[in-house]
């Protein structure tokens, strides 16, 4: 905020406006479309843009009974987003008065077998200290490590970036007795700042707001209907790294059964091509079918089939990482508590129920079921169209509040959460350059004079100017399609 009071001069007076007027413009932008771009943090990220325009927003706080207010509505309006902000607020405004836990003994929770289906309980006088720290509110007073203290700590573990054991030894109590105050309001900070990229409108408004999310780190699905979660299922997403599954938001628009699955020529090149070489007989007994296209380039494929790396339902929303949902013969992999294995796209638990699901509300006079579903399966795609597309939200939350309020936290499987504190705490620091080379990857820094395009550049290309693209407004700047030995396909 200027200081008006010092501003003594006309010409200091309209400078402090100036600098006024700044501020409100920045503070709506940040609240609406986040302190940085998602650009910064990734490749694999792509939302679509929504700046305010600058004019609005001076109309809306001049005229506003209540300028705050005003500033408020900038905010995303999502219930997670101000669950979120209510809980930075609590953890703001305490410290951690829970006890710290001593160093001792590793305590570890036996599980029953046949051979000894009563297995001794560990027994220490930290674990109601612990029950405490962990929020475990049943037996508080108990010293024993019981399968209820067990589960928690490995939680805990999983949210912290400890191997999930379940097992408490002496670096899990260094986790426990830390900073953890400070961690865990930035960490809620970057998932604020992630839920400022996602649209205002996640559902489509002529299907009772339907939309799909997708919480990478939480490894879940839910179908939402009517501000409701109409199903819930779990996920197999991509695995750390290259194959990392996007956060994007597109729409449904069809779903296809027993779907053929044409490999990726990431995989052919990278996998299946050096195990024909040790392997003449591999692909045949994969049921996969070697064709050599007429420029050269090499097809396989995997026709529908129980077997098939697909399964049995394909969902479609089409986007420039040509990721999907799917079915998938591996069902073990749901029963893992953390579930990155595929190569980018999302392998769905139950797909049967989901179809049936979306089914039944993207068209709902046409009475599908699971059982329905079911009975399509066989040798033949059989596409079937939504009427209404469905949006579908692929979200990165760490931390979230569950139904019964508590804070959640969830394992940074992807590095964002560290790459998103560091910006924001280096803030204005970064300087323009730092930025596009960032956000830009083939960018090359200038030698010489810079000649910005002028109207005649405009009057050759529908895209927005150079600035346009760099801070928003005019329209939105196209993105080149991802090199196609990086895109993912399962």
């Amino acid at each position: 905020m200027p200081n008006f009071a010092a501003a003594a001069t006309p010409d200091a007076q309209a400078d402090a406006e100036l600098k006024l007027t700044e501020s409100v413009l920045d503070y709506a932008r940040h609240a609406q479309s986040g302190r940085m771009h998602w650009s910064q943090v990734s490749g694999d990220i792509q939302y679509p843009e929504h700046y305010p325009d600058p004019a609005e927003v001076l109309i809306n706080v001049s005229t506003a009974r209540n300028a705050g207010a005003a500033l408020e509505s900038y905010n995303p309006p999502h219930k997670l987003y101000k669950e979120l902000r209510a809980k930075l607020a609590e953890l703001r405004g305490k410290t951690d008065v829970a006890a710290k836990i001593a160093d001792g003994d590793t305590l570890r929770f036996i599980k029953p077998t046949k051979k000894n289906p009563n297995p001794t309980v560990m027994d220490d006088a930290r674990v109601p200290a612990l029950r405490t720290k962990l929020g475990v509110t049943e037996n508080a007073t108990d010293t024993h490590y019981d399968a209820t203290v067990a589960a928690a700590v490995r939680k805990f573990q999983s949210a912290n970036d400890l191997k999930a054991t379940g097992v408490l030894d002496n670096r899990t109590v260094a986790a426990l007795n830390g900073p953890r105050n400070d961690h865990k309001i930035d960490i809620i900070r970057v998932n604020m700042e992630r839920w400022r990229w996602l649209p205002r409108d996640l559902g489509a408004p002529a299907l009772g707001d339907a939309y799909v999310i997708l919480n990478i780190p939480d490894y879940t699905l839910q179908l939402m209907h009517n501000g409701a979660t109409a199903w819930k299922t779990r996920v197999v997403v991509g695995k750390p790294g290259k194959h990392a599954t996007p956060l994007l938001t597109e729409t449904m628009k069809f779903i296809t059964v027993n779907p053929t699955w044409n490999v990726p020529p990431s995989i052919i090149y990278n996998e299946y091509l050096p195990a024909l070489q040790q392997d003449p007989t591999v692909l045949e007994r994969m049921g996969l079918k070697l064709q050599r296209n007429p420029d050269g380039t090499i097809r396989i494929s995997q026709p529908p089939g129980e077997a098939n790396a697909l399964g049995r339902i394909r969902f479609n929303f089409p986007n420039k990482f040509l990721v999907y949902q799917h079915d998938t013969p591996d069902k073990n992999l749901f029963a893992k508590t953390e579930r990155a294995y595929s190569h980018g796209c999302m392998r769905v638990q139950n797909p049967d129920q989901y179809a049936a699901t979306l089914l039944s509300i993207a068209l709902p006079k046409d009475n599908y079921t699971p059982e329905k579903i079911r009975s399509m399966y066989g040798r033949n795609e059989v596409n079937i169209t939504f009427p209404t597309p469905i949006p579908v939200n692929i979200t990165y939350q760490t931390a979230f509040v569950d139904d019964g309020g508590k804070l959640e936290f969830r394992k940074d499987i992807y590095g964002r959460d560290a790459t998103m504190i560091k910006l924001l705490k280096e803030g204005g620091r970064r300087n323009l350059e730092t930025v596009v080379a960032h956000s830009q990857p083939n960018y090359v820094k200038p030698t010489g004079n810079i000649n910005i395009p002028g109207d005649s550049y405009a009057d050759r290309s529908s895209g927005p100017n150079f600035f346009q693209m760099l801070f928003g407004g005019g329209g939105r700047a196209e993105v080149e399609p991802e090199p196609r030995g990086r895109r993912r396909y399962r």
